[in-house]
C-alpha cells in the first residue's frame, strides 16, 4: 500500500539522518528533538491514513429496517452495539419511519455484518438498500447540489429552502424567542413531511382536483366567514397562497375518501385504515434530509417512550 511505502521512507529518513550525524559533532538534544518531530510525521501519517472508521472515499452506505425500536434509548443502544465494529462510520436512527442508514468501510466490513450486530442487540434488522462506494459518493455529490436550494427530499418531492422559510415565518408571525427555534423548525417539519407523505400517495394515483372545484370550495368560505380575503392577506400573505394550499387539501382528501376509506362509512373502522396508511407511507417512502439543522431539530426529543410504545430497556 501506498501509505506502508510513506512511512518506510519516513523512518529510512530517520535512521540515515541519525547514523550520518553519529561522526558529527552534534549537540545530543538536537538529536533527539529532529528524531521526535521525524516521529510525530510518521505518527500523524498512520492516523490519518489508518482512521478508526470508514474513510469518506471509500465508504459504502446501507440502509436497514429496523424493528421493535420504541424511544431514544432504543438508539443509543444499536448505535451502541454499532461502536464495536471496526469500519463503521456513521449511524443515522430514523424512529418515524423505522430506518436505520450506516455508512461502513466495505474493505473491513459488510452489511449482512452490520444487520447481525443490530439484530443481536435486539432489533431485528433487514437491509433495505446498498450501495457501493461509488454509488454512495455520486449519491452525496448529488445530495450537496440538491442541498444548496433544498431542504429535503420527501419521496419524489423536493422540498425548498424558501417554501419552508416562508411556512415558518408564518407559523411565528415574527415574535419567536432565538430558543424556541428549534420547536418551531421541528413543528413545521412535521406538519410539511405529513402533507408532503399524503401528497406523494396521491400524487400515486393520480388524483385530480380541477381548479373549477378549489374556486367553488372558496366561495363557499368567503359565504361563510365575512372579510375572508383580509383574513388570509393576512395569514398566508395573499389569497393564491391559500388558494393553492386549499387545493393541496381538496386532492389529500379526495385521496382518502377513494383510496383509503374506499366506501368505508364506519368512523371506527376510518380511523383504522387511516392509521394503517399513514403507516404504510411512513415506512415506504424514503425521506432524505440535506440540511444539517434540519436534521438535528428532527430527530430530538426522542425520550423514553416517545415511540408510542413501551420503553426498551437500557
Amino acid at each position: 500500500m501506498k501509505v506502508d511505502l510513506l512511512i518506510n521512507i519516513i523512518l529510512r529518513i530517520l535512521i540515515k539522518t541519525l547514523d550520518q550525524n553519529e561522526s558529527k559533532p552534534m549537540k545530543k538534544s538536537f538529536k533527539i528533538y529532529l528524531s521526535l518531530c521525524l516521529f510525530f510525521v510518521a505518527f500523524t501519517a498512520v492516523w490519518f491514513f489508518y482512521p478508526s472508521g470508514a474513510k469518506k472515499a471509500n465508504a459504502a452506505l446501507a440502509e436497514y429496517q429496523i424493528e421493535k425500536m420504541t424511544c431514544g434509548s432504543c438508539i443509543g443502544n444499536i448505535e451502541t452495539a454499532l461502536v464495536g465494529l471496526g469500519g463503521v462510520g456513521s449511524v443515522d436512527i430514523n424512529l418515524t419511519s423505522n430506518r436505520g442508514r450506516v455508512t461502513y468501510d466495505p474493505t473491513l466490513l459488510d452489511s449482512q455484518s452490520i444487520a447481525e450486530a443490530i439484530t443481536a442487540a435486539g432489533y431485528p434488522a433487514k437491509l433495505r438498500l446498498e450501495l457501493d462506494s461509488d454509488a454512495y459518493l455520486a449519491l452525496q455529490q448529488e445530495q450537496a447540489q440538491l442541498g444548496q436550494e433544498y431542504l429535503a427530499r420527501i419521496g419524489d418531492r423536493l422540498l425548498a429552502r424558501s417554501d419552508f422559510e416562508v411556512l415558518v415565518t408564518q407559523r411565528s408571525r415574527g415574535a419567536v424567542a432565538s430558543g424556541q427555534n428549534d420547536q418551531l423548525w421541528k413543528t413545521v417539519w412535521q406538519d410539511v413531511l405529513q402533507r408532503e407523505l399524503m401528497l406523494s400517495s396521491a400524487e400515486d394515483n393520480k388524483v385530480v382536483v380541477q381548479d373549477g372545484e378549489v374556486e367553488a370550495r372558496l366561495d363557499e368560505l368567503r359565504k361563510g366567514h365575512q372579510g375572508l380575503d383580509d383574513l388570509l392577506v393576512k395569514r398566508y400573505g395573499s389569497v393564491n397562497v391559500f388558494r393553492a394550499r386549499l387545493h393541496e387539501d381538496m386532492i389529500i382528501n379526495r385521496n382518502i375518501e377513494d383510496y383509503v376509506y374506499a366506501g368505508t362509512t364506519d368512523p371506527v373502522e376510518q380511523k383504522n385504515k387511516l392509521q394503517q396508511w399513514y403507516a404504510e407511507l411512513q415506512n415506504n417512502t424514503d425521506v432524505v434530509i440535506f440540511d444539517s439543522r434540519l436534521k438535528a431539530v428532527s430527530q430530538g426529543g426522542g425520550g423514553c417512550g416517545s415511540g408510542g410504545g413501551g420503553c426498551c430497556s437500557s
